[in-house]
Order: C-alpha cells, then sequence, then structure tokens
C-alpha cells in the first residue's frame, strides 16, 4: 500500500476494488481502500460483483 500512496502524486486517479467487509470485518482485515485515503490524487473505489475478489 505505502508503493501506492507514494506514487499516487504521478497519478490522475487511484482505483482499488472493495469486498464490502465493513464493521467489525473491515477492521480486522484491514483495507487497502482505507490505506488509500492518504494518496495524493483522487481515489476511486470500484465494489467487486457478489463480494469477491477477482484472482
Amino acid at each position: 500500500m505505502e508503493v501506492l500512496v507514494r506514487e499516487s502524486r504521478h497519478g490522475l486517479a487511484l482505483v482499488t476494488g472493495t469486498r464490502g467487509l465493513g464493521g467489525f470485518a473491515g477492521m480486522l482485515l484491514g483495507s487497502v481502500s482505507q490505506g488509500a485515503l492518504h494518496a495524493q490524487c483522487p481515489v476511486v473505489t470500484v465494489p467487486v460483483p457478489d463480494g469477491r475478489a477477482s484472482r
């Protein structure tokens, strides 16, 4: 995540996916989307259909 945030200063936007784990599960598992709040460009968060991450 640190690399994405650092390199975001060169980007027009940082796009991340979300599995929709909120609340207590989201706190335990961490989140790229939450980490991206420190990006130096706009952040776009796209939900993954059915809450499944692509493989």
